[in-house]
């Protein structure tokens, strides 16, 4: 039998982990769209760091939602399992990727 809990915690997952990727990709953009302006990057560099942010800013999000959620943990130790594991997991996309756009683009 499913419980409340196992029926939406997919839908939740889904849903951050979109919304994390749309926050990002609105940051990068916005950043980038700057830094072309300056003359410190390419559009199609822009299009690249953007869509890699997202990527894996929407990739971190929901893993963390994910676990933390399948784990039962809430409330302050829910949020702070959260941020470890999002945080995490945004670390080794970053170093599997291997790009230098967003460094680019706070420069």
């Amino acid at each position: 039998m499913t419980t409340p809990t196992t029926r939406i915690l997919p839908i939740a997952t889904a849903s951050m982990a979109v919304t994390g990727a749309l926050i990002s990709g609105t940051v990068t953009a916005v950043r980038g769209t700057i830094a072309v302006k300056e003359g410190k990057m390419t559009s199609r560099e822009v299009i690249k760091a953007v869509a890699t942010e997202s990527a894996g800013t929407g990739l971190a999000t929901g893993t963390g939602i994910a676990i933390v959620g399948l784990l039962g943990i809430g409330g302050l130790a829910g949020i702070i399992g959260f941020t470890a594991i999002a945080t995490g997991t945004k670390i080794m996309w970053d170093k599997s990727i291997g790009t230098n756009l967003t460094k680019k683009i706070e420069s």
